[in-house]
């Protein structure tokens, strides 16, 4: 991370871009609009980012690195089973405020759809993910067939638990306690 990165009046624009998806959507993303959300001018926003492309970017390189952060933290001397628990189940909000970082980042998912850049960093951060998640699956269950084919399993199952939450059709407990299923099966 450059210097650059770390600039706390660079954090606070990315902070409001999310701010800007979270109240109004993808579509409400403008220089002016982030430039209102993090109380500076459109002058200091185009300074760090020389378009509303850019500033989209690099709000969602600065979410994705945040949560590859976050699950270090929550990660650092656990065991692998509790591990892949935090990988897994990331996605699915647990209070309030991940509710709405969850939002944003399935809004960044929908705008990945017409973005290739967007897309491709989305990809990468997935690839991460499930290899991440192959490899401890692979330690904790040797006789797995397809260690792989699991962890997609297991992801795209935390996924679309998520969606349920951000509708209302479920809640988070019951979200968890779904996944947790899946995962004792998995681990039987």
């Amino acid at each position: 991370m450059s210097s650059a990165d770390s600039d706390p009046r660079r954090t606070e624009i990315l902070h409001a871009v999310w701010g800007v998806i979270a109240q109004s959507g993808m579509g409400a993303v403008s220089m002016r609009n982030v430039a209102a959300t993090a109380g500076v001018s459109v002058g200091r926003i185009q300074y760090w980012f020389h378009s509303k492309d850019e500033l989209i970017r690099a709000s969602l390189v600065a979410m994705l690195g945040g949560a590859e952060r976050l699950h270090a933290d929550a990660t650092e001397g656990v065991d692998d089973r509790e591990a892949l628990w935090e990988l897994v189940g990331h996605p699915i909000p647990r209070a309030e405020t991940a509710r709405a970082g969850v939002s944003v980042f399935h809004q960044y998912v929908a705008a990945a759809v017409h973005h290739p850049a967007l897309a491709a960093l989305l990809a990468e951060a997935k690839d991460g993910e499930e290899a991440e998640a192959t490899r401890l699956l692979a330690r904790l269950a040797p006789d797995l067939p397809d260690p792989r084919e699991a962890a997609r399993a297991l992801m795209a199952t935390a996924d679309g638990l998520s969606l349920r939450v951000l509708i209302g059709g479920l809640s988070s407990a019951e979200a968890e306690r779904t996944l947790g299923d899946q995962l004792d099966r998995l681990l039987a």
